[in-house]
């Protein structure tokens, strides 16, 4: 008969309980950016050989990379708004909507907004030198330093030049179809100054070699980001995930449950399907040049879900919901059919798109059955966001806002 000793057999005290969920939501954090960062290498790589040499069968590999990329990022998403950082550098990493008139050019009848004095500007086409925002600023050569810098002095929110969806434009270009993507040709990257085009216009092979060093500066600096978050959430000591973990519990813990709320309803439930759906504009679908929304949805629900259960991959680790289902059991078996709901409604959410019934298709006001697809997945997050933060109140973190002032 074995012998239990009384210091390993018990239970684990509160506070060491609770700081290894944290620490289990560290690991999942930098695993979650390292995957990101090793899908943006090969997007990368892609983005070089369709720059390389250009075809119908490059641009395709770039695109299928640049889904693959999107992924784990969507994963990561669930990481917002408890931690102020993140929030900081989605403005460079993810910024949407995108007046996508300031980076490339657009059909002659796109909507350009009248507030927004540079959403025709085309920093593809522009000349050497220009007055953005009043100021003198140089476009060439087009480097990092000229996306980042245009994106930051035209000092408009929606003027993207850098991240995912400046990519994602990059390489399917507007997205002029209410049944599908958008449809840049190859020929946007030729070589040779008879097969360059804007779209279905002959244009200046400048054009082509300034779109191609675009999309690999803005792959560029999507890697540099990346790199720098997988290092903030590593165990390296004094990193924001070591300082996460061995800091003030209840601090943390607020964070991580507020961030996921907060994901789960006024973000992903909120503005990225309610928004879309009450408009049922293509504008107001994320994805859009892609039309890849069922899929960044579906794996958003997955990020939030991964943090809640301590899984990812390959890794189980010390969770939030075994920390619910050992302090409040009864409000973890109704997270738990939260969860399940959630799951439920935006797999069926991608299963349609998958079947080509995509997100801008659901959105149309003629599509009952999209709107109650829809309909169910905002239902759904919504009381998965309510039963977190009533988790978050069991536990009596205070106010889960980690900005709140504390009593």
């Amino acid at each position: 008969m074995a012998v239990c000793v009384v210091a390993a057999c018990a239970r684990p005290a509160p506070e060491a309980e609770a700081r290894t969920v944290l620490d289990g939501y560290r690991q999942i954090a930098h695993a979650v950016y390292a995957d990101s960062l090793t899908a943006v290498v090969h997007l990368q790589k892609a983005v070089e050989q369709l720059r390389q040499q250009p075809s119908a069968a490059a641009l395709a590999a770039a695109q299928s990379s640049w889904r693959a990329a999107r992924v784990p990022y969507s994963h990561s998403e669930a990481l917002r708004f408890g931690n102020w950082f993140i929030d900081e550098a989605d403005g460079q990493i993810n910024p949407w909507p995108v007046d996508e008139g300031f980076l490339d050019y657009v059909a002659d009848d796109y909507a350009a907004s009248p507030t927004n004095p540079q959403a025709r500007l085309n920093l593809i086409a522009a000349p050497d030198r220009l007055l953005l925002a009043g100021q003198p600023f140089a476009t060439t050569p087009m480097q990092r330093i000229v996306l980042k810098g245009a994106q930051q002095a035209s000092d408009v929110e929606s003027n993207i030049a850098t991240g995912y969806h400046a990519i994602e434009f990059l390489l399917w270009g507007q997205d002029r179809s209410a049944t599908g993507p958008g449809a840049r040709p190859w020929t946007d990257y030729a070589l040779s100054a008879a097969d360059c085009t804007d779209g279905l216009k002959a244009a200046p092979l400048r054009h082509c070699q300034r779109r191609g060093l675009a999309l690999a500066a803005a792959a560029a600096i999507l890697h540099q980001d990346l790199e720098r978050l997988a290092a903030q959430w590593s165990a390296m000591p004094g990193s924001y995930g070591d300082r996460l973990v061995r800091g003030d519990i209840n601090t943390g813990l607020r964070r991580m449950i507020f961030g996921l709320a907060t994901m789960s309803g006024e973000e992903l439930a909120g503005e990225r399907i309610q928004v879309a759906l009450l408009s049922g504009a293509q504008e107001d679908e994320q994805d859009c040049f892609s039309d890849d929304s069922h899929h960044s949805l579906h794996h958003n629900g997955q990020g939030i879900r991964a943090f809640y259960q301590g899984r990812y991959g390959s890794l189980q680790l010390p969770s939030l919901a075994a920390l619910a289902r050992h302090r409040e059991p009864a409000l973890a078996a109704q997270l738990d059919a939260a969860f399940a709901a959630s799951d439920a409604a935006l797999q069926a959410i991608r299963s349609a798109g998958e079947s080509g019934e995509t997100f801008d298709r659901l959105i149309d006001p003629a599509h009952p059955q999209g709107t109650a697809l829809l309909q169910a997945a905002v239902g759904a997050l919504q009381t998965q966001a309510v039963l977190l933060e009533q988790l978050g109140h069991a536990l009596q973190l205070g106010p889960l806002n980690p900005r709140a002032q504390q009593p």
